[in-house]
């Protein structure tokens, strides 16, 4: 898909409103709008609110979780990379808190473990570990396992609810030294 394409703009715009509008707020009309389009471009591009809502959340996903940009992130030791596979999603994810949230708002609202959220995070969640043990770690690889798991737990809940820790605590994920520690100080305490 070509970013000059209508279709790109239109799945561009729908990312914009759903930052700025929730994913409920963004309606047809507002996403026509931003994208500068016809109202039924909707429909003829997607059929549907619902069909172009799909479509925004398997592309930002799938960029989300792109193992081929992941593989092109630093990192030579498993911690190394760990934390920079980390740093990197809460970063993505402090740059677009909206459609982090819209991504977890079928599991966390309506408990929907068949959700997109859930099968891109498994898939990510093994080639993580995967990709880890054979970077060398001293450990099992069930106990890699559990390792990742917490520290992604703490991650996507620092990206769900950045302000929990920011008021009390003064952690501002989009600081990046404060961003790095956090995640640094996770990876050494549990790889």
């Amino acid at each position: 898909m070509s970013p000059d394409s209508v279709e790109f703009k239109i799945i561009g715009a729908a990312v914009d409103c759903i930052e700025e509008f929730g994913l409920e707020g963004a309606t047809n009309r507002r996403i026509a709008e931003k994208a500068g389009v016809n109202l039924a471009a909707i429909n003829y591009y997607f059929r549907s609110k619902d069909k172009l809502i799909e479509k925004v959340m398997e592309t930002t996903l799938h960029n989300a979780f792109d193992w081929e940009d992941i593989e092109k992130l630093p990192g030579n030791t498993a911690k190394e990379r760990c934390i920079a596979v980390f740093d990197d999603i809460i970063k993505g994810g402090c740059n677009y808190p909206g459609i982090t949230r819209a991504h977890f708002h079928d599991l966390i609202i309506r408990g929907d473990y068949n959700s997109l959220i859930v099968t891109k995070y498994s898939e990510f969640m093994h080639k993580l570990v995967d990709d880890l043990y054979k970077r060398g770690v001293n450990m099992s690889k069930d106990q890699l396992n559990l390792a990742c798991c917490q520290i992604a737990s703490a991650c996507f809940m620092a990206v769900l609810a950045p302000q929990l820790n920011q008021a009390s605590n003064g952690l501002d994920m989009k600081d990046e030294q404060t961003r790095r520690l956090f995640i640094s100080v996770l990876v050494d305490k549990l790889l």
